[in-house]
């Protein structure tokens, strides 16, 4: 089951905005739905589309017309059945008469899958739960032994985090089912003794992964939350991949430019803050490969990419130059400042003097 298109109306920020999720007709297994914070991105998947199908799991099997869900969210969703793909919609203002019964039938019993998972917090229980099912299907089901079904485990950790260059390395559970890992002094240590970015990358990705989960929504906010920049670049990938093995859609929120700039253009769903309303940029020509401070410049519109303070002295700075006022003991004493602060070598300031170059030269031939 995937989401294919989101029209929502009058609920709070969202007072008119359509989003998406197809490429050509066919539906994104993968989005990344990014904007400045203020722009709706948790309350899209968590108040939403989570919120939005928990509530429809409480429906019977037949049609309601439900006072608990929201005015004027539509969503169209598109699933497998046999080998033909089905398209049909839900209305959660008023549920139609002309539901798909085939839809209804298939729709509950799915809605189990749709899963969220809230910004900076690691789930270590379901983590924990995800590994012990995982090792007792292998020993009681496939007949493995304890060794080879840790072995197994490890063997998937080195695949999916192939490029994060992990310092931890699975070693099994205790006799009080307890999961336990090596970190790289040798230690024993719990779920709950690793890294924050390693518990991020465990309790989240790596047990989707354990789990197996098929035809599934996954929601993610801010999967950023703990990793270091460059496990943020490579973040996307492990989601990709894991939404494509097992016929998943995988939806992630984010404000994190490393993100942004790994996924293709059309995978990325751009909101943007105008007033007390939202909207989705039409016109996105994608940031696949950008530079880091050009997604931050141009999608998440930041005003500068220094400190503000900072920002400010280097503007007040340049509008001397351009004004005519680098001689001034004004311009020097700030010249100098900003030289302590942030370093003679640094770009803007070798702009400013080259500025400062030409414009003496040209007002010597002038004279």
């Amino acid at each position: 089951m995937k989401i294919r298109s989101l029209r929502i109306r009058n609920y709070k920020i969202f007072q008119d905005i359509d989003l998406d999720f197809t490429h050509n007709g066919e539906t994104q297994n993968f989005i990344v739905v990014a904007g400045v914070n203020g722009s709706g991105k948790t309350t899209l998947l968590k108040d939403i589309i989570c919120h939005t199908f928990q509530n429809m799991a409480m429906i019977p099997e037949s049609l309601y017309h439900g006072d608990d869900l929201f005015d004027d969210v539509f969503i169209e969703v598109e699933y497998r059945e046999k080998n033909a793909v089905r398209i049909f919609q839900i209305d959660t203002n008023t549920l139609k008469s002309d539901f798909p019964e085939h839809a209804i039938k298939f729709l509950f019993p799915k809605l189990k899958q749709v899963v969220f998972y809230e910004a900076g917090t690691a789930d270590k229980k379901t983590a924990k739960d995800s590994f012990i099912r995982f090792v007792d299907s292998l020993i009681y089901e496939k007949g493995r032994r304890s060794t080879e079904a840790y072995s197994i485990i490890q063997d998937i950790l080195n695949s999916v985090f192939q490029d994060f260059n992990l310092q931890i390395e699975f070693m099994g559970l205790d006799r009080d089912k307890e999961v336990l890992f090596k970190n790289s002094l040798a230690e024993k240590i719990k779920i709950e003794e690793l890294s924050a970015g390693e518990q991020e990358l465990i309790t989240k990705a790596f047990s989707l992964y354990l789990a197996d989960a098929r035809e599934s929504i996954i929601l993610i906010d801010e999967p950023e939350s703990s990793l270091h920049p460059d496990w943020q670049s490579r973040i996307a990938h492990i989601y990709q991949r894991f939404a494509d093995k097992n016929n998943n859609q995988v939806i992630l929120a984010t404000h994190s430019p490393h993100i942004v700039s790994s996924v293709p253009r059309e995978q990325i769903r751009v909101l943007a803050r105008e007033g007390e309303t939202v909207r989705a940029i039409k016109d996105f020509n994608g940031s696949y490969g950008w530079r880091v401070d050009k997604v931050l410049l141009e999608i998440f519109r930041l005003e500068g990419l220094r400190t503000p303070s900072v920002e400010k002295k280097l503007s007040h700075l340049r509008g001397m130059v351009f004004s005519e006022q680098y001689e001034t003991a004004e311009f020097k004493e700030l010249q100098n400042e900003l030289e302590r602060i942030i370093g003679y070598d640094d770009t803007d300031l070798v702009l400013i003097r080259m500025e400062i170059a030409k414009r003496t030269s040209r007002n010597e031939k002038n004279k």
